[in-house]
This record gives structure tokens, C-alpha cells and sequence, in this order.
């Protein structure tokens, strides 16, 4: 089993391309969203934030943040 590289008891379920490491879901989403990603395209964290189904880094922080 892949790890998450943030948790390692967790199973990475996601791969990012541009950083080379394996995310859980918790973990998963775009880091570095408004830097150039060769792999964008292709991307399915990308793909899943931009139809909804993941939430982004940013909306991520503020959930942590409200404490949710």
C-alpha cells in the first residue's frame, strides 16, 4: 500500500504528478494551484475540485480553520 506523505498510517489514494507524492483524501488537493503544472489536464485532484466533489486547499484551510 501507497502512504499519504503527510500520514503514514493512511492510504494515499491520490497521486500529484507536479510534487511526486501521494495524498489521502484529507490531504488531496491542488498546493500550489496558481503555479504552471505540465500535468494539469490530466490531473484528477483538478478535475474532481473543479466539479465539486473535492473541496480546494484554500476552502480545506477555512474548514479547518472554523474547526469543522
Amino acid at each position: 500500500m501507497e502512504v499519504c506523505y503527510r500520514h503514514p498510517n493512511r492510504e494515499g489514494v491520490f497521486f500529484c504528478q507536479k510534487d511526486g507524492v501521494r495524498m489521502c483524501e484529507e490531504c488531496a488537493c491542488c498546493h500550489s494551484p496558481k503555479v504552471y503544472c505540465q500535468f494539469r489536464t490530466a490531473c484528477i485532484i483538478n478535475m474532481l475540485t473543479k466539479e465539486g466533489s473535492m473541496a480546494s486547499c484554500a476552502d480545506k484551510a477555512k474548514l479547518k480553520k472554523s474547526g469543522q
